[in-house]
């Protein structure tokens, strides 16, 4: 087993479920515009979670014209926030205690695609901000991933980091920015190549806490 001289984190499907919320905010959102739209499911959400916003708007909202979409996507992500202050998101079981336990012998960060108050929100509701030392995300830098998985390494000088995630696509990020790929199970998706796999944070946060020693 190799040793990792840190950990950078996917959010949605790693270390939260915020789909019903979502669910809930897109659903106001189409229906403010149009009251006979139909609902969207939390199924939905979590088929679009890992992409960039424009795309996940595309892939929910696929016969409406762009300029349609982009302001019927502001308006659904506007009630996605709303909600997701006013029912909560899920954090996975054992991210609390597992996080703080990873940061007392890993630098840790996270990288997502979702947009920038999307990420202030997670950090005021899990009250886990204290534990990162930075974080990169699509709506700072309209940059794919693994763009942003190098500007963390860069940034912080990181030579060997983990990236954990839960999507096909996030086993592509790290590959591309040089990082080696691990994979919690009950996460959105699948990985496409064999990897290590999770099937809890409890049992992320042993096998890296075991492999710093």
């Amino acid at each position: 087993m190799t040793k990792h001289d840190s950990l950078i984190f996917d959010l949605d499907g790693t270390l939260w479920d915020s789909t019903k919320a979502c669910a809930e905010g897109w659903t106001q959102g189409v229906r403010q515009v149009n009251p006979a739209s139909r609902a969207f499911s939390p199924e939905d959400l979590a088929s679009i979670m890992g992409l960039t916003f424009d795309k996940a708007v595309e892939k929910l909202m696929p016969h409406s014209k762009e300029e349609e979409r982009t302001k019927l996507g502001a308006l659904c992500y506007q009630k996605e926030m709303e909600q997701i202050e006013k029912m909560g998101a899920a954090l996975y079981e054992g991210v609390v205690d597992g996080i703080e336990s990873l940061s007392q012998v890993y630098p840790l960060f996270i990288v997502s695609n979702c947009l920038e108050d999307y990420l202030t929100l997670f950090y005021q509701m899990s009250g886990l901000e204290r534990f990162f030392k930075d974080a990169e995300c699509f709506g700072r830098t309209g940059q794919p991933k693994g763009h942003n998985i190098q500007a963390v390494m860069k940034r912080n000088r990181l030579k060997n980091p983990a990236y954990i995630g839960d999507t096909s696509g996030d086993q592509r990020a790290a590959i591309f920015a040089g990082a080696t790929y691990y994979h919690v199970n009950y996460g959105f998706g699948t990985p496409s190549q064999e990897c290590e796999r999770f099937a809890s944070f409890l049992k992320l946060t042993r096998y890296f806490v075991d492999l710093s020693k």
